[in-house]
Protein backbone atom coordinates (compact mmCIF):
# COMPACT_ATOMS: atom_id res chain seq x y z
CA UNK A 1 0.00 0.00 0.00
CA UNK A 2 2.59 2.15 -0.61
CA UNK A 3 2.77 5.68 -0.87
CA UNK A 4 -1.31 6.32 -1.37
CA UNK A 5 -4.06 7.00 0.98
CA UNK A 6 -6.23 4.19 -0.22
CA UNK A 7 -5.82 0.44 -0.58
CA UNK A 8 -4.11 -0.03 -4.43
CA UNK A 9 -5.86 -2.56 -6.71
CA UNK A 10 -3.01 -5.23 -7.96
CA UNK A 11 -4.02 -5.93 -11.47
CA UNK A 12 -3.03 -9.27 -11.34
CA UNK A 13 -5.27 -10.03 -7.90
CA UNK A 14 -9.21 -8.88 -9.40
CA UNK A 15 -10.95 -10.99 -10.83
CA UNK A 16 -14.38 -9.66 -12.99
CA UNK A 17 -17.54 -10.92 -11.09
CA UNK A 18 -20.61 -9.28 -12.73
CA UNK A 19 -20.51 -5.59 -12.06
CA UNK A 20 -17.59 -5.84 -9.58
CA UNK A 21 -14.09 -7.03 -9.06
CA UNK A 22 -13.03 -9.37 -6.13
CA UNK A 23 -9.96 -8.52 -4.45
CA UNK A 24 -8.34 -11.12 -2.40
CA UNK A 25 -6.89 -9.97 1.16
CA UNK A 26 -5.94 -11.04 4.67
CA UNK A 27 -6.65 -9.20 8.15
CA UNK A 28 -5.21 -9.73 11.96
CA UNK A 29 -6.94 -9.78 14.56
CA UNK A 30 -4.15 -8.98 16.85
CA UNK A 31 -5.13 -9.13 20.34
CA UNK A 32 -3.47 -8.42 24.30
CA UNK A 33 -5.19 -8.84 26.99
CA UNK A 34 -8.35 -7.31 26.61
CA UNK A 35 -7.90 -4.99 23.91
CA UNK A 36 -7.51 -5.37 19.99
CA UNK A 37 -5.39 -3.39 17.59
CA UNK A 38 -6.49 -1.12 14.99
CA UNK A 39 -4.91 0.98 12.15
CA UNK A 40 -6.26 4.84 11.28
CA UNK A 41 -6.52 4.79 7.61
CA UNK A 42 -8.27 7.30 4.83
CA UNK A 43 -10.44 6.86 2.54
CA UNK A 44 -9.94 8.20 -1.21
CA UNK A 45 -11.94 11.94 0.43
CA UNK A 46 -9.39 11.84 3.35
CA UNK A 47 -12.14 10.96 5.67
CA UNK A 48 -9.98 8.53 8.39
CA UNK A 49 -11.28 5.47 9.48
CA UNK A 50 -10.17 2.25 11.81
CA UNK A 51 -9.61 -0.83 10.27
CA UNK A 52 -7.63 -4.26 11.10
CA UNK A 53 -3.98 -4.42 10.22
CA UNK A 54 -3.57 -6.21 6.87
CA UNK A 55 -4.88 -5.93 2.88
CA UNK A 56 -4.55 -6.76 -0.63
CA UNK A 57 -3.03 -10.45 -1.45
CA UNK A 58 -0.82 -10.74 -4.83
CA UNK A 59 -1.36 -13.66 -6.81
CA UNK A 60 1.56 -15.53 -6.34
CA UNK A 61 0.93 -15.13 -2.38
CA UNK A 62 -1.16 -17.43 0.03
CA UNK A 63 -3.20 -15.22 2.49
CA UNK A 64 -0.57 -15.46 5.58
CA UNK A 65 2.11 -14.83 3.31
CA UNK A 66 -0.15 -11.66 1.97
CA UNK A 67 -0.94 -10.96 5.71
CA UNK A 68 2.70 -11.01 7.06
CA UNK A 69 4.17 -8.68 4.23
CA UNK A 70 1.38 -6.12 4.71
CA UNK A 71 1.79 -6.50 8.56
CA UNK A 72 5.52 -5.81 7.96
CA UNK A 73 5.11 -3.08 5.62
CA UNK A 74 2.63 -0.91 7.44
CA UNK A 75 3.57 -1.26 11.17
CA UNK A 76 7.15 -2.51 10.22
CA UNK A 77 6.82 -5.65 13.04
CA UNK A 78 6.67 -9.44 12.46
CA UNK A 79 3.78 -11.73 13.43
CA UNK A 80 2.89 -15.60 13.96
CA UNK A 81 -0.08 -16.16 11.96
CA UNK A 82 -2.72 -18.71 13.14
CA UNK A 83 -5.69 -19.92 12.06
CA UNK A 84 -8.62 -17.89 10.22
CA UNK A 85 -11.33 -16.82 12.18
CA UNK A 86 -13.83 -14.85 10.00
CA UNK A 87 -13.85 -13.58 6.76
CA UNK A 88 -15.59 -10.32 5.60
CA UNK A 89 -16.45 -7.88 2.48
CA UNK A 90 -15.50 -4.33 1.89
CA UNK A 91 -16.66 -2.21 -1.01
CA UNK A 92 -13.76 0.54 -1.96
CA UNK A 93 -15.07 3.94 -2.29
CA UNK A 94 -11.80 4.44 -3.72
CA UNK A 95 -11.38 1.05 -5.98
CA UNK A 96 -14.64 1.54 -8.90
CA UNK A 97 -16.51 -1.75 -8.92
CA UNK A 98 -13.85 -3.72 -6.31
CA UNK A 99 -15.55 -5.37 -3.54
CA UNK A 100 -12.08 -7.20 -1.51
CA UNK A 101 -13.12 -10.58 0.51
CA UNK A 102 -10.84 -10.23 3.63
CA UNK A 103 -10.01 -13.23 5.49
CA UNK A 104 -9.41 -12.45 9.27
CA UNK A 105 -6.41 -14.56 11.04
CA UNK A 106 -5.79 -14.86 14.95
CA UNK A 107 -2.12 -13.37 14.89
CA UNK A 108 0.14 -12.65 18.20
CA UNK A 109 2.95 -10.11 17.43
CA UNK A 110 6.43 -10.69 17.68
CA UNK A 111 7.54 -6.96 17.55
CA UNK A 112 6.17 -3.45 18.90
CA UNK A 113 3.94 -2.45 15.83
CA UNK A 114 4.70 1.34 14.26
CA UNK A 115 2.86 2.95 11.91
CA UNK A 116 4.34 3.87 8.68
CA UNK A 117 2.07 6.77 6.95
CA UNK A 118 4.04 6.16 3.15
CA UNK A 119 2.27 3.04 3.51
CA UNK A 120 -1.04 5.12 4.32
CA UNK A 121 -1.54 3.51 7.71
CA UNK A 122 -1.09 7.00 10.00
CA UNK A 123 -1.57 5.34 13.86
CA UNK A 124 -2.18 1.86 15.67
CA UNK A 125 -4.13 1.78 18.70
CA UNK A 126 -4.91 -0.71 21.52
CA UNK A 127 -8.50 -0.49 22.04
CA UNK A 128 -11.03 -1.99 23.94
CA UNK A 129 -13.94 -3.77 21.90
CA UNK A 130 -16.44 -2.21 23.85
CA UNK A 131 -15.45 1.32 22.97
CA UNK A 132 -14.10 1.46 19.35
CA UNK A 133 -13.48 4.42 17.86
CA UNK A 134 -16.87 6.08 16.12
CA UNK A 135 -15.25 5.97 12.59
CA UNK A 136 -14.04 1.94 13.32
CA UNK A 137 -15.61 0.36 9.56
CA UNK A 138 -18.85 -1.72 10.70
CA UNK A 139 -17.24 -5.19 9.45
CA UNK A 140 -14.47 -4.41 11.51
CA UNK A 141 -16.77 -3.47 14.83
CA UNK A 142 -18.21 -6.91 14.42
CA UNK A 143 -15.09 -8.88 14.50
CA UNK A 144 -13.86 -6.85 17.75
CA UNK A 145 -16.77 -7.74 19.30
CA UNK A 146 -18.11 -10.78 18.73
CA UNK A 147 -15.21 -12.41 16.70
CA UNK A 148 -12.07 -11.99 19.33
CA UNK A 149 -11.56 -14.27 22.20
CA UNK A 150 -10.39 -11.91 24.76
CA UNK A 151 -10.15 -14.78 27.21
CA UNK A 152 -6.96 -16.08 26.05
CA UNK A 153 -3.87 -15.13 23.96
CA UNK A 154 -3.74 -15.35 20.58
CA UNK A 155 -3.05 -18.82 19.02
CA UNK A 156 -0.18 -18.88 16.80
CA UNK A 157 0.63 -21.80 13.90
CA UNK A 158 3.30 -20.54 12.26
CA UNK A 159 5.85 -17.52 11.74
Amino acid sequence: MAGRSSPRLEPETALRAGPFRLRDGAKGLVTSASKVLLVRERHADGTPFWTLPGGGVHRSECPTEGLRRELAEELNCRAHIGRPVTTFWYAHDSLDDTVSAYTVFDCALLSEPDADQREGVFECRWVDPETLPASTLPQVRHVCRHVADLSSPSAASDD
